[in-house]
């Protein structure tokens, strides 16, 4: 294994209870190399010497390269789920009596390092979900609907607080968190940015528009 790879091993025996480990040593280097080449560069022979297996032994579990990421998707899901419900609904119930835009803040934070924490499962998976409808339809309605549900109690929280404007979708709301989270995540060097004060930025100018402070 490369030195800059990460070992996946542990954490996909938690979601995969009935693979073998051969299965999963193969997930775990296809997850690294896809991250690293890109999905089209990769070659299953580069995927077997990472995993240590013979490449014929790939095919006995993936008929194709395909397959892999096809298997990889469910696991993404299973492994974004918890790590989006618990951590939400923890920081709504910290921030009971505060104003909506902390609550942002603290999600946007929360989120950005949860994708950062995951972020080789997350490259190597979203940018092919493109590409590939039927896994983008499995992902869109697996993970948007839970998103939106967590987004709306807090867009409703504010609208009764009067920090929101009535007619504000959650939806819109939704639309924009995410394109901020994964441009800024897993496109854009955050790593060497100054989050706290990137996030505050976002919200300072998201809010003038979701509280309705810009209509005309």
């Amino acid at each position: 294994m490369k030195e800059d790879s990460y070992d996946f091993q542990e954490f996909l025996e938690d979601y995969t209870e009935t693979s073998s480990d051969k299965e999963i040593r193969i997930i775990n280097a296809a997850i690294n190399i896809f991250s690293e080449k890109g999905f089209e560069s990769t070659r299953t022979r580069e995927i077997a010497e990472r995993a240590g297996v013979a490449e014929g032994t790939i095919f006995r579990y993936f008929p194709t390269k395909d397959a892999i990421l096809e298997r990889m998707v469910p696991l993404l899901i299973r492994v974004m789920m918890p790590r989006i419900s618990e951590p939400i609904d923890r920081i709504i119930r910290a921030h009971e009596a505060d104003s909506v835009e902390d609550i942002w803040f603290d999600i946007l934070i929360d989120r950005i390092k949860m994708i950062r924490d995951n972020g080789r499962f997350i490259k190597s998976v979203l940018p092919e979900l493109i590409h590939r409808a039927p896994l983008l339809h499995q992902f869109q309605t697996s993970i948007l609907p839970m998103i939106e549900q967590y987004i709306a109690k807090v867009v409703e929280y504010g609208k009764a607080r009067g920090e929101l404007d009535r007619g504000l979708s959650s939806r819109l709301v939704m639309q924009q968190m995410l394109g901020f989270i994964l441009s800024y995540s897993v496109f854009g060097g955050s790593e060497k940015r100054d989050t706290e004060h990137d996030v505050r930025e976002f919200l300072q100018y998201a809010m003038k528009g979701w509280s309705g402070s810009c209509k005309p």
